[in-house]
């Protein structure tokens, strides 16, 4: 048996060694790909090649040496391909604007990044003036301004005279939009179109009859339309939160009996 000792380590949180609280000084790591969390592998070839992998505990790409076969998928050709599929930007001020409808009488439907759900949300533009927090389609206000990468916890694990490290990844699907979240509505007219609405406790797309008009924004014309916008990036099973396990093999050390851990915080 071997006793734990949590540490708190780069990603926001605190814990217990030794009877002493620490706090980490860096925010949570945001990745736009779990394969960028996997350390730099030279592979099992001689040769000598320079690609780019992302270091997550630099936070930022940097170069390394690749024999030219196996290895894994932290491995890019140019540092910008790195940066592109790593490396998560942060948001632009105007997503922290507050919606503005602005001055004029029109009615137009758009999107704003509501600062404080975290969500982009549908509302009524004026027309005119206004800010930049304005969206005409839901996807381009997610793409601005909504955090849709998965919040990475990394979880270093040694045990007494082990030979192998394990590498745990937490991945954490992005919360689903209010609007998923509401009652099928059938609406206040009279005819019968066939739409579908998502099903938050079953986690599916279901059809139902719509009358025409009223209703609410769970409202789909065809079942792809509705799992892309409920179901995109929820299909980890969330007993075990996605949890991936990467094992390498180390040269068996004496080494003292420790788990460094960093548990997950949502963005």
């Amino acid at each position: 048996m071997f006793s734990l000792k949590p540490v708190c380590l780069v990603l926001n949180l605190c814990a217990d060694y030794n009877t002493r609280t620490m706090r980490a000084a860096l925010p949570p790591l945001k990745l736009g790909n779990s394969i960028c969390a996997l350390k730099a592998d030279g592979g099992e070839c001689k040769a000598i090649y320079t690609r780019y992998y992302f270091n997550i505990q630099t936070r930022q790409c940097e170069m390394f040496e690749y024999g030219g076969c196996y290895g894994n998928e932290n491995n890019f050709l140019t540092l910008e391909e790195c940066q592109e599929r790593c490396v998560v930007p942060e948001k632009p001020n105007f997503c922290f604007m507050e919606q503005d409808p602005g001055i004029c009488r029109g009615y137009f439907s758009r999107y704003f990044y509501n600062k404080e759900s975290q969500q982009c949300e549908k509302f009524k533009y004026g027309g005119c003036l206004g800010n930049q927090n304005n969206f005409k389609a839901l996807e381009e206000c997610q793409i601005a301004c909504q955090d849709n990468c998965k919040c990475l916890v990394v979880v270093h694990q040694t045990l007494s005279g082990a030979s192998n490290q394990v590498l745990s990844m937490f991945l954490e699907p992005p919360p689903l939009p209010s609007l998923c979240m509401t009652p099928a509505d059938r609406g206040l007219c009279k005819a019968n179109e066939k739409r579908f609405f998502y099903d938050h406790s079953t986690g599916r797309c279901h059809p139902f009859s719509y009358s025409g008009c009223g209703g609410n924004e769970n409202n789909f014309t065809s079942k792809n339309s509705c799992l892309r916008t409920c179901k995109k990036g929820r299909g980890i099973n969330s007993a075990n939160k996605g949890l991936l396990k990467i094992k390498r093999k180390r040269k068996k050390q004496p080494v003292k009996e420790t788990e460094d851990e960093i548990i997950i915080e949502r963005i």
